[in-house]
């Protein structure tokens, strides 16, 4: 025996069920817009570091030296000791290929270099600046090319992580006296739009 459905009902079933589809379908749009006007999800350990996002222009790491720690428990002003760079390999003709993890201590589609330095920077706000009028030296190709991350993280220094994102200024980073990984993103206040 076959059911028959008036029309009236079928035309109200349709609808429906193209304003739920539509309300859906705009709700997971908003979701992804308002997401991506977020900062980065970042997680560092001493082995790796990993993003929700991609790490196209690679990753610093500054070993600093803190001179003064400034209301919200971070270091304020401080002095860059030693820097490590890690830089994404371009095949050539194509653009590199997007990495959500780099591991330290194992190749990968990447490369590191390294040098001493001596500048100080000040945080100001949502941004931070050279405060001894020595310039930053680039890190150039000039430098050796290593494999893998040439430091290893120690217990109770502090580091600051730069990933190449544009809403992020940079990521203060410590591993205190029990072996805890701790970070704290700093954001740029750049919208992403």
């Amino acid at each position: 025996m076959e059911i028959k459905m008036k029309p009236w009902k079928k035309i109200l079933l349709i609808i429906s069920a193209v304003v739920l589809i539509l309300v859906l379908g705009s709700g997971v749009l908003l979701y992804q817009f308002f997401t991506s006007l977020q900062p980065p999800k970042i997680e560092i350990t001493e082995n790796y570091i990993s993003t929700n996002r991609d790490f196209i222009n690679g990753v610093t790491i500054e070993k600093i030296t803190v001179d003064s720690i400034g209301g919200n428990g971070l270091p304020a002003k401080y002095k860059v000791n030693y820097v490590t760079s890690c830089i994404i390999d371009h095949p050539k003709g194509r653009p590199p290929e997007p990495l959500d993890k780099i591991v330290f201590h194992k190749k990968g589609n990447y490369w590191w270099i390294e040098n001493t330095a001596d500048f100080q920077y000040v945080h100001k706000g949502l941004g931070r600046e050279i405060v001894d009028g020595k310039n930053r030296l680039p890190l150039s190709a000039g430098l050796k090319r290593l494999s893998t991350c040439p430091m290893e993280f120690e217990r109770e220094q502090w580091y600051f992580i730069t990933i190449g994102d544009p809403q992020v200024t940079g990521i203060f980073f410590i591993i205190d006296k029990n072996g805890n990984n701790n970070q704290y993103l700093m954001p740029s206040g750049v919208s992403p739009i």
